[in-house]
Formats: C-alpha cells, sequence, structure tokens
C-alpha cells in the first residue's frame, strides 16, 4: 500500500476501527475486571490517553493506580508481589499523563510515590536493573517518567529527580557504539529494538527540556543507525512489527523534533527532504495488519499489545504528518 494514498481520514477510520477493537476486549486488559498483565494495561491506557478518553475512563487509571505497591513500584502481573522497574515505570508514566487530565489527590500522591520508587531504585551508576529486561532498555524507561515528570511541572523532589535524571542519561550516553547504535548481548543483540528506544524514551527529550547539544548529537547517530539497517520492504530486524513500530516512531520524534531544534546535526540523514524510510516503515506496517489488528509476525494472529502499539504508531503518524514537533512531542508527554 502507498503511503501517499493513504489519507489522514482514512489512517483516522482505521485508528477507531482499531480502537473500537480494542475497547470491545476491555474485559481482557481492563483492571477494573480484575488482574492483568500490566504491560498490556499500560498499553491499552497509551491509547486511551492519545485519544483523549481520559475523563471518560477515569475508572482505568484509578484502577491501575490501586494496584500499585507500598514502595511505589508495580508487578509485572497486578497479582504479583514484587515490584519491577521497568513495568513500574511504564505504569507510572500512565498515571502521571492521566493526572494531568483528571487532577485527582490519590492520582497525584501515586505519582510522588512512583518517583520515590525510582530514586530509591537508582543505581550508583546511573542505571536502573530489572532481571527481565537488558540494564539500558530498563534504564530508558524511569527516564522517560522522569522526563515526564519535569515536563509536566511535578515538584516533589525535585531536585533529586534532576540529579537522578542526568545520571541516568550519562548512564545510557556513555554507553552508545561507534556506530550509533546500543546493544546488549542478551537481550538485544541486533541493537535495532534498543536503540529505538533508547533515542525516544530517554533521550531526545532533554533536547526540549534543556537544549542539549551532546544528547542531540547522540540523538543524530541513532537515527542514522536505525535509518541504515532498514531492510528494503520497509520493516526492522527480519519483520518483526514490534520493533518496525518502534522504530518509525522513534524515527517520526526525532526527526522531527532535530530538525527543530537541532538541525546542524542531521547532516543528510533527510537528504533535504522528508524522511521516505519513514514512509516506507509505516507501508510495511500497514500491509503487516491483519483484518483486525496487528500480530507480532505477518502472518501471525493479532494479539492486543501488538495492536494498541498499531493504534500508537497511527496516531503518532497523523501528528508527525502536521509537522508540528511539540504536538508530536506531546504524544509521549514530554510537551504540555
Amino acid at each position: 500500500m502507498e503511503v501517499d494514498t493513504f489519507a489522514d481520514a482514512a489512517l483516522a477510520r482505521l485508528t477507531e476501527a482499531e480502537l473500537a477493537g480494542l475497547l470491545a476486549e476491555r474485559a481482557r486488559w481492563s483492571l477494573t475486571y480484575g488482574p492483568q498483565d500490566l504491560e498490556l494495561v499500560a498499553h491499552a491506557l497509551r491509547c486511551i490517553l492519545h485519544v483523549e478518553r481520559v475523563r471518560a475512563m477515569s475508572a482505568e487509571f484509578e484502577a491501575l493506580a490501586g494496584v500499585q505497591h507500598h514502595d511505589g513500584g508495580f508487578a509485572p502481573r497486578s497479582a504479583d508481589a514484587e515490584s519491577t522497574v521497568w513495568v513500574s515505570a511504564f505504569c507510572a508514566l500512565m498515571l502521571i499523563r492521566g493526572n494531568a487530565v483528571l487532577a485527582s489527590g490519590p492520582l497525584a500522591q501515586s505519582v510522588r510515590l512512583a518517583v520515590d520508587y525510582f530514586l530509591d531504585t537508582q543505581e550508583r551508576d546511573g542505571r536502573w536493573v530489572d532481571p527481565r529486561w537488558a540494564d539500558l532498555d530498563t534504564t530508558s524507561h524511569p527516564v522517560s517518567f522522569f522526563n515526564v515528570v519535569l515536563a509536566l511541572g511535578e515538584t516533589h523532589r525535585r531536585a533529586d529527580v534532576e540529579r537522578a535524571w542526568r545520571a541516568g542519561l550519562g548512564f545510557i550516553l556513555a554507553a552508545q557504539g561507534e556506530d550509533g547504535g546500543w546493544y546488549d548481548a542478551e537481550f538485544h543483540p541486533s541493537g535495532v529494538e534498543i536503540t529505538a528506544h533508547l533515542i525516544q524514551d530517554a533521550l531526545v527529550a532533554a533536547v526540549l527540556l534543556e537544549d542539549r547539544a551532546d544528547v542531540a548529537s547522540s540523538c543524530a547517530r541513532g537515527l542514522g543507525k536505525l535509518r541504515s539497517v532498514q531492510a528494503a520492504s520497509g520493516s526492522w530486524d527480519d519483520d518483526n512489527v514490534d520493533h518496525t513500530m518502534d522504530c518509525v516512531r522513534s524515527s517520526m520524534l526525532v526527526a522531527r523534533l532535530l530538525a527543530r531544534h537541532a538541525p546542524e546535526t542531521l547532516g543528510d540523514l533527510a537528504g533535504g527532504r522528508e524522511p521516505d524510510w519513514i514512509d516506507r516503515g509505516l507501508a510495511w506496517i500497514l500491509a503487516a495488519r491483519n483484518p483486525s489488528g496487528w500480530p507480532d509476525f505477518p502472518g501471525m494472529e493479532s494479539n492486543l499489545e501488538r495492536s494498541c502499539d498499531g493504534i500508537d504508531t497511527l496516531i503518532k503518524y497523523r501528528a508527525y504528518l502536521g509537522r508540528d514537533p511539540e504536538r508530536l512531542a506531546r504524544l509521549w508527554g514530554y510537551a504540555r
């Protein structure tokens, strides 16, 4: 499918159809129905945030706060006992962004507890650790949460947050490879997914928050790495739908923000034109879609988590077409 024939109105209709499918499956991801996989819950709530249905579905955010542990963290499954960093950050991101709309006292307290949790669990070298994830990928999520804490003006332990945020950024920047990518032999041997995560989730917000030239340069190098390893088909990582969606979303945000705030870092990445690899990636994603929802790889059955990623990607692509970097950044929570 050619992207230039896929008009915004058609993208909007597809997004609404997929969202309707997600809501029809609410019992499979909503905490109001009982214990759930919190990674899936967070994926679904991100879609709810994007389509501005937070007030209508405030019970979902309240239910998420209701399964927060006393230490301020969350467990991968809401019925589990032990908090882990990666899913805690994803959940905390949904709570702080949801409460920017709801202005709820209990949700505000949950956000403050989450801030305490991440300050308490950071290692001395700036990283966070989660046995389920690579240290670099794990670290990107609390940094992303602190990006939003800073962008939205949360004042709880502000000086400590700024210190921890810079330490996390430093840990990530120090680990970048010479080719612009980030790697972990056990979790991310290709470097594709982890590079996409780090430049969008952790780093590029610093260009908005502090005009960090070192971060802008690092993001540009990471963006170049992603472009260089895209397949001719438009996909990444051997037709991995999840990783391709990550790369498209990351490329959209980083390309737009750097073009506005640090164009000198881009060099010939866009070749003086719109980044064509983004459109080719989206075309592949659309072609990989099943009649309803997305699979992990083309030809497999759809699943809810990947379908949430598809909705997220479509919404962000429509914002990307609008050419306003701050509007796009708001979909990550990095701007008001």
